[in-house]
């Protein structure tokens, strides 16, 4: 029911019941019982049998953003970054098999390149999303794997051995950078954020500045504190369970 949401965009702010259900598979009696649900929880808006968004959803962001552990953690360390550095900084983490913005920091230069919060980054183009998919799980990684190179996505590589060893090396390294993988003239370096007692991480920490104002960093050093940056943020994201004895 919740992926009628999903349906929504720029090029679709509304449409009918019927629309709805001939996009989604569903029969109009599931349909209608499905739209109205979602009225009435205020997720979508019904305006003479045209939907669209409901207001709710805006008071649930906003909610988000007060709550959430990880930008509670992450803003202030992503403001300090941003700062002694003068790049734009953002903060993402992965929802399904969705690698997605949960909080942009502008930098002085304001480079204005749509990483937006909620904007959808590419699975594997890009650092962003390159350090969260190579801590996963050697089994997990292989699923994503498969079920994207069914789909023809060419953004994974079509051979997996070099595709484990493509993630070792940003494991072991710490940090990743891409070269205009996303915006020609920019670059983009990140680090992961540790999920607790997790080897796995769902999420990362990224600065990104154009080739010009990139080139003046040691590139080594700023991976290094763009690292411990995320394992601080992770620290304070997700605190250590007490183990009961």
């Amino acid at each position: 029911m919740l992926s009628i949401l999903d349906l929504f965009s720029s090029t679709a702010m509304s449409m009918t019941a019927e629309a709805i259900a001939e996009r989604m598979g569903f029969t109009r009696t599931t349909c209608y019982r499905y739209v109205k649900e979602l009225t009435e929880a205020g997720l979508l808006n019904n305006a003479n049998g045209v939907y669209s968004l409901g207001a709710r959803i805006i008071n649930l962001d906003r909610k988000m953003r007060e709550s959430d552990p990880l930008l509670q953690a992450g803003i202030p360390e992503l403001k300090k970054l941003v700062r002694s550095t003068g790049g734009e900084g953002l903060i993402s983490t992965m929802y399904d098999e969705q690698i997605i913005n949960i909080h942009h920091e502008s930098g002085p230069e304001r480079l204005n390149l749509g990483f937006s919060r909620g904007q959808v980054m590419p699975l594997m183009r890009g650092a962003s999303s390159k350090v969260i998919i190579a801590t996963m799980s050697r089994a997990r990684l292989k699923r994503l794997f498969d079920r994207h190179l069914l789909a023809e996505d060419p953004a994974l590589t079509e051979d997996w051995p070099t595709l484990w060893r493509y993630c070792q090396q940003i494991i072991q390294q710490g940090y990743w950078v891409s070269h205009e993988e996303l915006h020609k003239g920019h670059v983009g370096i990140s680090a992961p954020i540790p999920s607790g007692d997790s080897s796995e991480a769902t999420s990362s920490m990224t600065l990104v500045f154009r080739r010009e104002h990139y080139a003046l960093f040691n590139e080594s050093a700023l991976g290094s504190a763009l690292a411990a940056a995320g394992r601080t943020i992770g620290r304070k994201a997700y605190p250590a369970m007490p183990h009961r004895s």
